[in-house]
């Protein structure tokens, strides 16, 4: 019996003196006291504190699944810090101290999504195929993505700038409404919604239905009731003519920024274009004509220069929420409602100047070739769906003509077309159809 107690008192000598030993084999961790924080956001910054943290030192996260991840801690004698990698994805992760080829386990770290990098964030209303785009902003970096819609297998890598970054649209591209996601490493973003389009330009313009149309055939040297203007450019995408299927046509020539129009039926205009390439001037039968433009781009005047206010208005257009609501012609007022059923072919020129073009043809040339001409301005979103013309009633008083205008795109055309004889007798506004071919630039 007493044989049996002293072998059992050995053997549990030589356990304990084993598991002592154990302690001592290897090296000891050289942080004492590590303090990791129970979560973070990826993208964020974390101390991880403690005692021993040195140089030479590195600091890894480890998901469950996958390779651990070198932060490129900064260390300093009472904790380490760290960005958490975009590259990392949701989830628990252990914190791993490595030094040479020694590693401890300090601790886990709940990963939790990012948040949005960018401020101050500018997306463009509209994006050209083929194009360069911009999205403003501050925060973007290097290896940043842009998908647009769903289809993240097709990433467009963009170029960060100090204000923003720069992509081009893929030729490939449908147009349509698309949802804008920033992609950095394994996070996205939802920023905002755009329409993607189809540069174009304006082919011909078709007129028909027109009242006067059948009136003025014979001046015009047309064999029937339907005038058609062509419309040629030259390289730089800049109007060079405009011919017609009757004797109305026209030359268009530069000299640096001033622009000449001469037509068959009508004294030449002179336009001035700013550095976007906008008309801003005008010389119309004698008279100096100052274009302006808001903030966004929209033309919102045509007045006399020196006028001292809106009083000798000669076109004033408004717009609500990205299309023309109303647009004054001297002492009257014109409204429009937009059903948002068609959309306008991005910089070319307003719907309802081309849908009143006939009319200024022969009344205000100067702003159709102005709109013609000018570039880079912005314009209505959609075809309006209710024209309320402005008129003159029997005794003098003003009233609103309601139209509804029947509107389509197909086959690179778009169709306008409002139905009865005058629109508004006081302006000259005949109700017609018009039929605006476009080819792609």
């Amino acid at each position: 019996m007493k044989k049996l107690i002293s072998m059992m008192l050995m053997l549990c000598a030589i356990v304990t003196f084993s598991a002592c030993s154990s302690d001592d084999d290897g090296p000891t961790n050289p942080v004492t006291n590590p303090v990791v924080p129970t979560s973070a956001k990826i993208g964020a910054e974390v101390t991880v504190q403690g005692s021993g943290f040195a140089t030479g030192q590195t600091l890894l996260l480890q998901p469950a699944e996958g390779e651990a991840v070198n932060v490129n801690a900064r260390m300093s004698t009472n904790g380490a810090t760290f960005t958490v990698p975009y590259t990392m994805t949701v989830g628990k992760v252990s914190v791993v101290l490595k030094n040479g080829n020694d590693i401890w386990t300090l601790g886990s770290i709940n990963l939790l999504a990012a948040d949005n990098p960018i401020s101050a964030m500018v997306l463009p209303e509209e994006m050209a195929i083929g194009k360069e785009a911009t999205i403003a902003g501050l925060g973007f970096a290097d290896g940043d993505k842009i998908v647009l819609g769903d289809a993240a297998d097709k990433a467009i890598a963009g170029t960060a700038t100090a204000d923003g970054l720069k992509f081009t649209v893929p030729a490939d591209q449908a147009e349509g409404e698309y949802t804008v996601s920033l992609v950095r490493g394994a996070s996205s973003w939802q920023l905002a919604q755009t329409y993607v389009y189809q540069p174009r330009q304006i082919e011909s313009i078709t007129i028909s239905e027109h009242p006067m149309l059948g009136a003025y055939a014979s001046m015009l040297g047309l064999e029937g009731s339907v005038l058609t203007l062509n419309l040629a450019y030259n390289n730089d995408g800049s109007l060079s003519g405009v011919t017609s299927n009757s004797n109305l046509n026209w030359e268009v020539a530069y000299e640096g920024k001033t622009v000449t129009v001469t037509g068959s039926m009508s004294a030449p205009l002179v336009y001035t274009l700013d550095d976007q390439n906008r008309v801003v001037a005008c010389t119309a039968q004698g008279v100096e004509y100052v274009w302006s433009y808001d903030a966004n781009g929209y033309l919102v005047s045509v007045k006399p220069e020196g006028a001292a206010d809106d009083s000798e208005l000669a076109f004033g257009f408004t717009y609500t929420e990205g299309n023309m609501s109303a647009y004054n012609m001297g002492e009257f007022t014109n409204s429009f409602s937009t059903d948002k059923a068609v959309r306008v072919c991005p910089n070319t020129v307003e719907p309802i100047i081309l849908h009143n073009c006939f009319g200024y043809l022969f009344g205000r040339d100067d702003l159709f070739f102005g709109a013609l001409l000018s570039r880079n301005v912005k314009i209505s979103a959609y075809v309006p769906s209710q024209f309320g013309a402005a008129d003159m009633d029997m005794d003098g008083s003003l009233v609103t003509n309601p139209f509804a205008i029947e509107k389509s795109f197909a086959d690179n055309a778009l169709t306008i077309k409002t139905s009865g004889a005058m629109l508004s007798g006081a302006q000259g506004l005949a109700a017609n159809t018009v039929v605006v071919k476009y080819k792609n630039k």
